[in-house]
């Protein structure tokens, strides 16, 4: 008899997953079988970046790679919770960027291979049968299915999209948010800055009562800082200078500011009892984070502190997705005429589309070969909605145009 496997792997295969959805959309094979040349199509689906890496940090690659005593070096066995020196530099970089009174210490870090990885352990580190998990809704569609290992957890929601008038009301329900962690008492509430799917930036009105709840319920505030390096107000949220607490954790990647998409690299700052934890979990999953990438954004941090580049390299990115954004909110009001959130960074902005997105998605992208992302993954409010990252398509803001273009004419808008 052919053995089986395990009962939650076989239910999770079984669930309708986002991001499953989101690769075959993508794939050139689909495109053929729905006769779509791949060099036609126009994709707003991935949340990836597309803009160049920091030179210096091809420099430190190529530094390692060509020095044959520091390539060796790089095929060792780091520590689990990463080398000493990544940690400090992380800490380094963290101070440059946002201010050298920022609680943090190399004890508060722990690196990983990537922030999802970090995300899906930190949830077994902190939370038991019975736990809640809170999400606003929308939230990041992977979130979900990163307690598929988590017997008895409840996932638990609140709104902050106004469906009727296509308006991001956290900042302005945060009483209503502050009664309903008081009712639902959920042990981690998992935020992301800027969010995904909406690009909005979360007030430090709502994250410091946020924090202050958690901390009353003895809960944990978790916020996923993917997108930390991507926002372009002037003036910073005060939150984004937070260092870890007992009740205040947070989590950080590699792979949209610096484009690291595929050099997997992630992080967490957190008390030491947590850092503690991951320890443990790494040391018989993982084992260790990547050498190689350590060694380079050490070399990477190291010089770019010194020569005082990396901000301007940051500034100048995020000018490139903010005028990216620019470009998508105006094409979609010109030729789709439907409602949609103007970014406050990231990637994405979210459009109403008053009937359900899967069905919309692949007729829209059979029809025109522009792919957008069905909006159900990211919660209820969401069910009518699409989401279209501009990520992809930074250096050809021509394509933007075209896209919306091709979407409104084959619409009728």
């Amino acid at each position: 008899m052919k053995p089986t496997i395990s009962k939650n792997v076989q239910k999770f295969k079984k669930t309708k997953s986002p991001v499953r959805e989101i690769m075959d959309l993508a794939n050139p094979q689909f495109f053929k079988q729905v006769g779509l040349d791949p060099k036609d199509v126009i994709s707003f689906s991935g949340g990836w970046v597309n803009h160049e890496a920091p030179e210096e940090l091809r420099d430190a690659y190529a530094g390692i790679i060509h020095n044959s005593e520091r390539f060796h070096a790089s095929g060792a066995y780091p520590p689990t919770l990463g080398m000493p020196e990544c940690r400090k530099a992380i800490v380094d970089f963290e101070k440059h960027l946002y201010g050298q009174e920022m609680p943090l210490s190399v004890e508060n870090i722990a690196i990983g291979c990537n922030s999802s990885q970090m995300t899906s352990n930190l949830m077994q580190i902190v939370l038991d049968p019975g736990d809640k998990l809170c999400l606003l809704d929308p939230s990041y569609s992977n979130y979900p299915s990163q307690t598929i290992a988590l017997d008895g957890v409840e996932i638990v929601r609140f709104q902050v999209l106004d469906t009727e008038n296509w308006q991001y009301v956290a900042n302005e329900r945060i009483d209503d948010f502050v009664k309903f962690l008081r009712a639902e008492k959920p042990k981690m509430l998992l935020l992301c800055a800027p969010d995904n799917p909406t690009s909005q930036v979360l007030s430090d009105a709502f994250m410091k009562a946020a924090l202050e709840t958690m901390t009353e319920i003895n809960g944990f505030l978790v916020i996923d800082f993917a997108y930390k390096e991507l926002v372009w107000q002037q003036t910073l949220p005060d939150y984004f200078s937070w260092g870890p607490t007992d009740n205040y954790v947070s989590i950080h990647s590699n792979s949209k500011w610096c484009r690291g998409l595929g050099r997997r690299l992630g992080w967490i700052e957190a008390p030491v009892e947590i850092v503690e934890a991951f320890e443990a979990i790494q040391s018989s999953t993982i084992l260790c984070p990547d050498t190689l990438h350590q060694m380079a954004f050490v070399d990477y941090v190291t010089k770019s502190i010194a020569a005082n580049s990396i901000t301007p390299y940051i500034q100048q990115t995020a000018g490139l997705y903010k005028s990216a954004a620019e470009r998508t909110v105006n094409a979609i009001n010109t030729w789709l005429k439907l409602p949609c959130l103007v970014p406050q960074g990231g990637l994405y902005t979210i459009v109403k589309i008053d009937e359900e997105s899967s069905e919309f998605v692949r007729r829209v992208m059979s029809k025109t070969g522009v792919i957008m992302v069905p909006g159900w993954g990211f919660g209820p409010s969401m069910q009518k909605a699409v989401r279209l990252s501009y990520g992809p398509l930074v250096h050809h803001p021509e394509k933007i145009d075209e896209a919306m273009q091709r979407v409104g004419s084959f619409w009728g808008k």
